[in-house]
């Protein structure tokens, strides 16, 4: 039977929603103050704002700390989110690029500190710091194997990649190079740091290389130093440029010398390490049960201080000797006052070591006067006594900076042993030792004739 028929119309579609205008503005600030909400809350939690000084302040005392206690690699991370907040001028970025590239290199780091160092030389234009930055890089290559590169790189550094850029205070020319006076700072800075190091001083790699600047400085004011430090460079240029000409730069004697320093230069940087990491584990409370230890040490000895003339000849040295007793106003005038004491065993204060002159001034009573001129590197001097001071003990407070020293040599030489020792159970050390000639054959008696 058939169905009955459906009459019903179909539906149409239901009619969507339209969104209006008030709704999708509603929507956009919504979002927009969830974004402003979300910015406060980080900068409340203390995020760093580029710029900040109080930021800035604290990650440079936290580089340099880390720097102190030989956390190189640790200390590079910091300085570069320090970079990443400072506003710098692209010589101020070189510096710390420097900073960064010296940091990685004493953490082991070769590969990515020649890659900081490679970037200063492209953004500074302070020639010091390009040539600290060049040497350093040199040792990086070296340090990875990398000898034909070093090698390479290093020629070119030597001809002078900045060639015609004579940057500096030129003071003399060799044979077409340029001698300045601040590559000659450079060299007698170096020299004495050198000199304060194997003096002892108990100080860091960073304070020696200010003490050694400060030194040089210092001296660099007199005209007469500079001009004999001069002479000196120019007579090393000389030789080298005779020895260039003589074939000297190519042969098998000087390869095997550069040879050997590389090997001394490598082996006193670890030992330079080691003694860094000793200093900075003096304390106050070691150094002063060293003084108490060994009080006899530290000990003024007897001195004198004194003034002094010099004159060209023994004639004019004994005028002023009558004068001086005759207590001639323009005698006086004459008399230099020494910057310190005269003492047996130690340099005379402006005149320098002489065991003759120091003897001399010891034997003077308080105001008394030479007798006699004394002769010494072609000069006449008249000397009087001032202050006699008596051997005694120091304190100390007196003594402190030389107790410093004294414990530092000790702590070093305790160090270099202890780093010896642990190497030689590193490194498989065989001594081969030459066996003597063997002895000829004793002789075979002689054959007696049969009887």
């Amino acid at each position: 039977m058939a169905s009955p028929l459906d009459f019903s119309l179909p539906e149409g579609p239901r009619p969507r929603a339209r969104v209006g205008f008030l709704q999708v503005l509603t929507f956009i600030v919504a979002a927009a103050i969830l974004v402003l909400v979300y910015l406060q809350k980080r900068s409340e939690t203390g995020a760093p704002r580029k710029g900040d000084p109080a930021e800035l302040a604290r990650l440079e005392k936290l580089a340099e700390d880390l720097e102190r206690r030989t956390l190189y690699v640790q200390a590079d991370e910091v300085w570069g989110e320090y970079m990443s907040l400072a506003d710098l001028s692209p010589d101020s970025k070189a510096e710390y690029l420097y900073r960064r590239g010296k940091c990685l290199e004493e953490g082991g780091r070769h590969a990515e500190a020649a890659r900081r160092l490679t970037e200063v030389e492209l953004l500074s234009g302070d020639r010091d710091l390009k040539r600290k930055a060049r040497q350093v890089l040199l040792e990086c290559f070296a340090a990875l194997g990398k000898q034909d590169v070093r090698d390479a790189v290093s020629r070119t550094f030597a001809l002078g990649a900045d060639a015609g850029k004579e940057e500096g205070t030129v003071l003399a020319r060799v044979g077409g190079d340029a001698i300045t006076k601040e590559a000659l700072r450079e060299q007698m800075t170096e020299q004495a740091r050198a000199l304060l190091l194997s003096r002892g001083a108990p100080l860091t790699p960073a304070e020696l290389d200010k003490k050694a600047s400060e030194i040089i400085d210092q001296q660099l004011q007199n005209p007469e130093t500079l001009k004999a430090a001069l002479q000196q460079v120019v007579s090393i240029h000389l030789l080298y440029r005779e020895g260039l000409e003589r074939g000297y730069g190519e042969d098998a004697e000087t390869a095997r010398a550069i040879s050997d320093f590389r090997k001394a230069f490598i082996a006193g940087r670890v030992e330079k390490a080691e003694m860094e990491k000793a200093l900075q584990a003096l304390g106050p409370t070691e150094v002063s049960n060293h003084y108490e230890a060994h009080k006899d040490r530290f000990i003024q000895k007897e001195g004198v201080e004194f003034s002094f003339a010099r004159f060209p000849t023994s004639a004019e040295a004994e005028a002023a000797i009558a004068a001086l007793k005759a207590k001639s106003p323009e005698a006086e005038g004459k008399l230099e006052k020494a910057k310190g004491a005269a003492a047996l065993g130690e340099p005379v204060p402006g005149i320098g070591p002489s065991a003759e002159i120091s003897a001399h001034i010891l034997a003077l009573g308080e105001g008394e006067v030479s007798s006699k001129p004394v002769e010494h590197s072609g000069a006449f001097y008249v000397f009087r006594a001032e202050k006699k001071t008596p051997q005694r003990q120091l304190s100390f407070q007196e003594a402190e900076a030389q107790v410093k020293a004294d414990l530092a040599q000790e702590k070093r030489k305790e160090a270099v042993e202890a780093l010896e020792a642990q190497l030689l159970g590193k490194f498989k050390v065989d001594i081969v030792e030459e066996k003597p000639p063997a002895a000829p054959p004793a002789p075979a008696p002689p054959v007696l004739p049969k009887t």
